[in-house]
């Protein structure tokens, strides 16, 4: 008999973008002054329906003192011995475990031996120590068969103390373990950790619920979920986490966290993925779906005030995070996204701090940072949305070659800093970048250091409101402020103009001189209008070579533009739902209200 439990995949985050909605095309922002920019609609939507269900079958409730009478393991190239309720595997084979088991089934065969796990329907609870152990093997597979449902469940009080002998997981391994089938396996985890292994995890096509006190899995060498439905719950620990970073005797780099494809949802204390080396999200196989929705801190349902963490990060990694495809969700209290940079790892190298983004769907929500790079961000596709963050992109070096990027903060939207190294840059070369953020001491983008525009499409603001101040600008850099392509639009003011080169064409309304550091007067032309207001709405500014659309969640009350797509000669209209709020004519040293 067998009971289902209806697990929804979901996580409340707000998709209204708060200040940087934005619909796009494929066409991206042009550093060429005879291209068009163009963001026209939404062809990048949701690929994962977030309200969707998993559904994970469970086996029948077992007692711990129910005693055991119809548990059987049966095998045809395998050999057993049972001592009571212990079940000790000697010999490389395949094992079908069926009924229920108050008891242990241990693996301890020889070092060549490959041992197979077949659970059919299977319900194994232990009180004195893990319930499934591998002690000795080449590598332990366990295989849910197709329809059974089959429970694993650690009934130890929470670990207080090391006991060398004890088992740290519901399922406990000393060698290789892949968790595979397309059954269901409910793990309960009362003890430490879910799934427990000293060498490397892998889990395949497997529906998986993982209920732990600590991590949920943990593998000490690697980490890596090739498929499958994962919902992962870790009470105060972390959901997925690795521990070593050295190399192997073959000289395999440790601690790496792969996801290449399967839905998962994480739901814990502390980091939902914390990895002791790199991080890797892609998708491998075309018909292999990649989703993850992770909540952490005080966003997880597991969140208990009888509990503090230090970390509550949705993806963290000691060296590298890459995201090559997918679609990630993620609603954390500390940074959503964290590379760390210069701690020494085991290997003998320093951390490299750097996250690199090449295609997928982000959204994220944060009570910190919302993509936090120690050293390099490097925006190369994609689509990346941070709906809250207090600052959304935080980096020494920050780079955008391409993708869409759309995010509001509470404080910088975009934040140059130089935590890491004596300089930082920004650098946008192409793609789309919206900023946003709330009033106050904030910028739009904030470096600490340069600012290098070379190509595609820039908007952003400061302050909400029709006051213009040099307190919150779309713009604010420190050091060198260069554009030589592509286009930037600010609303309400910029602290400090940039330097261009030919072929770039200015314009602004008067409301944008307020104080000697904004642009105006020998910058570039102005427009001839005392004040100008620009209420909450969706525009277009459309002309030759300009396509751009947008929508300013706030009231705004100046605009200006610098764009490598401007010609002389041509008229260019900013429209409000498709009301004309801004028409002018541009030349080369004046602008001409139309």
């Amino acid at each position: 008999m067998k009971k289902k439990l209806i697990y929804p995949l979901s996580i409340m985050m707000l998709f209204a973008l708060m200040g940087c909605s934005v619909t796009e095309s494929s066409s991206t922002g042009t550093s060429s002054s005879n291209e068009t920019s163009s963001a026209t609609s939404s062809d990048y939507g949701s690929a994962y329906d977030y309200n969707s269900e998993v559904e994970i079958s469970e086996a029948e409730e077992v007692s711990v003192d129910e005693v055991t009478t119809d548990f059987a393991i049966t095998t045809e190239d395998g050999t057993y011995t049972q001592s009571g309720v212990i079940y000790t595997i000697t010999k490389a084979g395949t094992y079908n475990l069926s009924g229920k088991l108050t008891g242990q089934v241990v693996i301890d065969a020889g070092d060549e031996d490959e041992v197979v796990l077949e659970l059919n329907n299977t319900s194994i609870t232990y009180s004195k120590d893990s319930p499934i152990k591998a002690l000795n093997a080449s590598k332990v597979e366990i295989s849910a068969l197709k329809d059974t449902g089959n429970t694993i469940s650690d009934t130890r009080s929470a670990k207080t103390t090391d006991i060398e002998s004890q088992g740290e997981g519901a399922i406990y391994s000393d060698v290789d373990l892949k968790l595979k089938g397309s059954g269901t396996l409910v793990v309960n985890a009362n003890y430490n950790n879910g799934v427990h292994t000293s060498k490397d995890l892998t889990v395949q096509k497997e529906t998986l619920k993982v209920t732990a006190y600590n991590n949920a899995l943990r593998g000490k060498n690697s980490v890596t979920i090739e498929s499958g439905y994962l919902v992962l719950e870790a009470k105060t620990g972390n959901g997925i986490k690795t521990i070593a970073s050295d190399t192997t005797s073959k000289g395999k780099q440790k601690g790496t966290v792969t996801i290449n494809g399967g839905n998962i949802y994480i739901d814990s204390l502390h980091d939902a993925i914390d990895a002791s080396y790199n991080v890797v999200v892609d998708q491998i196989e075309t018909d292999v779906e990649t989703t993850l929705v992770l909540k952490t801190g005080k966003n997880a349902s597991v969140y208990t005030k009888s509990f503090t963490s230090t970390s509550e990060k949705g993806i963290k990694a000691a060296n590298e995070i890459t995201i090559n495809r997918g679609t990630i969700q993620i609603s954390a209290q500390d940074d959503a996204i964290h590379a760390n940079y210069g701690d020494t790892l085991e290997n003998g190298s320093k951390g490299q701090g750097n996250i690199t983004i090449n295609d997928g769907l982000i959204e994220v929500a944060s009570g910190d940072d919302g993509l936090h790079a120690d050293n390099t961000l490097l925006i190369n596709g994609g689509k990346v949305v941070v709906t809250g963050a207090t600052e959304g992109y935080e980096a020494n070096f920050i780079t955008i070659n391409g993708g869409y990027s759309y995010i509001y903060g509470t404080d910088d939207g975009v934040n140059c800093s130089k935590k890491s190294f004596n300089t930082c840059t920004f650098t946008m070369n192409d793609g789309y970048l919206d900023v946003a953020v709330r009033s106050g001491d904030t910028d739009g983008i904030d470096s600490n250091g340069n600012v290098y525009i070379k190509g595609g499409t820039i908007v952003t603001r400061g302050s909400p409101g029709t006051t213009v101040s040099n307190m919150s600008t779309g713009l604010d850099v420190d050091g060198t402020c260069s554009m030589t392509g592509g286009t930037l639009i600010a609303f309400n003011n910029l602290e400090k103009a940039p330097s261009t080169g030919s072929g770039i064409y200015y314009a602004a309304t008067s409301g944008n001189s307020s104080g000697s550091m904004a642009p105006g007067g020998g910058f570039g032309p102005r427009m001839a209008v005392s004040t100008y207001s620009f209420a909450a709405g969706n525009y277009t500014l459309t002309g030759n070579g300009l396509d751009i659309s947008f929508t300013n969640d706030y009231q705004y009350g100046s605009f200006l533009i610098y764009s490598s797509s401007i010609t002389s000669g041509s008229t260019y209209t900013l429209s409000r739902g498709g009301t004309s709020v801004l028409s002018w004519t541009q030349s080369s040293t004046s602008v001409t209200i139309s």
